[in-house]
């Protein structure tokens, strides 16, 4: 038997797992690179400050669609591959988490797993604490045979499953010649000074679906945190500079998800586009609703697991 584990961040499905969800989440090195005993600090502070208010907002979005979607994502693929294969959803931050699972699999006697990041364009912060994961796993259980597909930024079929939804939105609200803007989670450019390459992902995943569409564009990063520099433009100050500019037909694409989540569902929805639309009068904005499960990417990660099995 050999498994596939889909990675992503994960999503509280209470007001007590957003505690433990903050708790995991800043005491990892992959995001607050820092000391441990720096971490275990910042990581107390911030769950006890945030984790109330932090609810609060998957509560206004009902809920985080996310572990829906990577179910049925996970359940999607496993109609693809034979029997052999064991598929599951796995989380760095919420159950069930990523090493729980591995230990899980070892205890039955798999010891073949490729891991799937659910993060197109790797970086640090994301990949990272998959990649930390595995590690401490594969010190733990040295005969275990990982393989980690980190990114597909430049797939073609991650390009293609963008254009055909980019087009689908277009004709639905019959725009002309929309502009296109990439909102994607901001960094913190720390990462960037560091070597983390996503933001040169990013602009490579922007181009080639912009261009394919002929469509004008530009990529701006959301979801900042705290007082530090994180990549620019923000997506809330690209919008208005695209507004001062007289462009009245924009299209937000959230490239850096392939769930829909707590970023699109409330600071997309329920942030970006309202300020748009109220704050600054743009009539014609919308934004792409990403599909609980995409044939095309799971097309896309068959075929990973296949020329896997081809070169093995």
């Amino acid at each position: 038997m050999k498994a596939v584990l889909l990675a992503n961040m994960g999503a509280p499905v209470s007001e007590k797992g957003m505690k433990v969800f903050l708790k995991r989440m800043f005491s990892d090195k992959a995001i607050i690179y820092a000391p441990i005993l720096v971490r275990i600090l910042m990581s107390t502070i911030i769950s006890n400050v945030r984790y109330k208010a932090s609810w609060r907002k998957y509560l206004q979005i009902g809920g985080s669609p996310l572990q829906k979607s990577m179910d049925k994502m996970a359940e999607d693929l496993k109609q693809l591959l034979d029997k052999n294969y064991v598929v599951s959803s796995v989380y760095s931050y919420s159950e069930p988490f990523i090493e729980k699972k591995i230990a899980e699999l070892y205890a039955i006697g798999i010891k073949d797993i490729t891991v799937i990041s659910m993060y197109p364009q790797a970086s640090l912060s994301t990949t990272g604490s998959v990649q930390t994961s595995m590690d401490k796993m594969q010190n733990r259980y040295n005969d275990i045979n990982f393989s980690f597909i980190e990114d597909y930024f430049d797939n073609e079929l991650f390009i293609e499953s963008w254009i055909g939804l980019i087009k689908n939105k277009i004709a639905e609200q019959s725009y002309q010649k929309p502009y296109l803007l990439f909102s994607s989670h901001a960094i913190p450019t720390s990462f960037i000074e560091r070597g983390d390459l996503y933001a040169e992902k990013m602009k490579t995943s922007a181009r080639h679906i912009s261009e394919r569409l002929g469509l004008p564009y530009s990529l701006s990063y959301q979801s900042k945190i705290g007082p530090i520099e994180w990549t620019r433009p923000y997506s809330a100050d690209q919008l208005k500079e695209l507004h001062n500019e007289g462009i009245s037909e924009i299209v937000i694409v959230p490239l850096s998800f392939i769930n829909e989540n707590l970023e699109t569902r409330y600071d997309l929805d329920l942030e970006l586009i309202p300020y748009g639309l109220n704050d600054l009068g743009i009539k014609n904005i919308c934004r792409i609703t990403i599909p609980e499960s995409d044939s095309g990417l799971i097309k896309m990660f068959y075929e990973f697991i296949n020329e896997q099995d081809e070169n093995n």
